[in-house]
């Protein structure tokens, strides 16, 4: 019975271990020219419910959001440099949370969640749905008074800078991409286990075409 046991709590430590993701590093080079990226950017609803490779997601999770710079900064511009997005990762084997720090995934919930993302019937089938959310905690410790509505405004900004990146790395692979505003708000805050101190801005869907 004891032997059981400990193969069982084996089990269970393994079986946690593994559902967090450690990406693999991104690719920094090649891809198509900037200006035929910005000329192929357009929003799309004709996903096909078809994944990408853990390689494309990790570059993809970079451009999103990752770290470029020895100093930390990211791949987007963020006022006072104040990182307060976090940036949720919905796909059909389960929901992340992104870290940059270790350019990894945190395990949220297990399963396909991408219909909670939205009504629109795409969103389902959207490879990566992307939400990105404003820890306004974190400008408690700029070291100066910033009004509560320029606060959220850098949230929507952080999001719009972050977004527009994605929309470019989706071109050169080919994808669609998509922004969104309309989504059950309450839902998600419910079932991410967020507070009122969580900003939430803009959601994005992304992946492979018809």
């Amino acid at each position: 019975m004891k032997k059981l046991l400990v193969l069982f709590v084996l089990f269970i430590t393994v079986s946690a271990s593994a559902a967090d993701i450690e990406l693999p590093a991104p690719e920094k080079t090649g891809g198509i020219d900037i200006l035929d990226a910005v000329a192929a950017r357009q929003s799309a609803t004709d996903f096909v419910d078809e994944e990408i490779s853990l390689q494309q997601l990790s570059t993809l999770l970079w451009v999103a959001g990752g770290i470029n710079c020895d100093d930390g900064k990211l791949t987007y511009a963020t006022a006072l440099n104040n990182q307060d997005m976090i940036i949720f990762v919905f796909m059909r084997e389960g929901t992340y949370r992104y870290n940059p720090a270790d350019h990894s995934l945190t395990l949220i919930r297990d399963g396909d969640n991408r219909v909670l993302t939205g009504g629109q019937p795409f969103v389902a089938k959207a490879a990566v749905d992307l939400l990105y959310i404003q820890d306004t905690e974190k400008w408690a410790k700029v070291g100066r008074k910033i009004p509560a509505a320029d606060i959220l405004n850098c949230g929507f900004a952080h999001a719009g800078l972050s977004m527009q990146g994605v929309y470019l790395y989706a071109a050169s692979q080919g994808w669609g991409a998509r922004t969104r505003l309309s989504f059950d708000k309450e839902k998600l805050k419910e079932f991410l286990g967020l507070t009122d101190k969580h900003n939430f801005t803009l959601m994005q869907c992304v992946g492979p075409k018809n």
